[in-house]
């Protein structure tokens, strides 16, 4: 078995050796058609992820302006959350047609805070996520709207749309921050983590 251990580095995604970079003009791409790689190899920063990934709409924008502005370094909410979704994949181990980066993002929201991870833990098993386990009476909004994002990224369902998002009164500032980071992970994978940078030194 051949096992590829190959990774991106700077020097490969360099913007100079693209095909839409013209000397002159620079990047001549209306997106980046190699983002993914750019991630992988740690020179994209949080705004360029964000605004290449959502669509432009007016009043989204400026809630995800605002969201880059405070962008703290990390996708992760906390430590905290950070050892759950570790615990959670050490538990649940590795298996080649689940894990997804559709799942990864969706195990990223359900272990965001400890009630939404209490009442959806029993969710995992080894085939994927089972959202019909998962215990909702009396959750708060907010947790709600991370269930439905998380089953959306999942099932290609639209439980959430981007008109939710843009409504500070659907989607509160926090589960908007954590629907936009999983839906990073759920477009480029594990690889968003290593979105340190709010972009300024990584802007083209």
């Amino acid at each position: 078995m051949y096992i590829n251990t190959f990774k991106y580095t700077p020097k490969d995604v360099s913007c100079q050796l693209c095909t839409e970079y013209v000397k002159k003009l620079g990047c001549t791409a209306l997106r980046c058609p190699w983002l993914a790689e750019r991630i992988e190899a740690g020179v994209v920063g949080y705004r360029e992820a964000v605004m290449e990934t959502f669509p432009r709409d007016r009043r989204l924008s400026s809630r995800l302006n605002l969201l880059i502005k405070h962008y703290p370094g990390s996708l992760w909410s906390n430590e905290q959350h950070e050892r759950r979704m570790q615990y959670q994949c050490a538990v649940q181990g590795y298996r080649r047609r689940r894990d997804t980066n559709a799942y990864y993002a969706a195990m990223y929201l359900l272990t965001s805070n400890d009630d939404i991870y209490r009442r959806t833990a029993n969710c995992f098993c080894k085939d994927g996520i089972e959202f019909g386990y998962a215990v909702l009476k009396n959750t708060s909004p907010h947790n709600y709207a991370l269930f439905m994002a998380a089953r959306d990224l999942c099932d290609k369902t639209e439980a959430v749309t981007m008109a939710d998002l843009a409504e500070p009164e659907v989607i509160d500032p926090e589960a908007l921050r954590l629907v936009v980071n999983a839906t990073l992970i759920a477009r480029y994978g594990l690889a968003a983590f290593q979105i340190r940078a709010r972009g300024a030194e990584y802007e083209r």
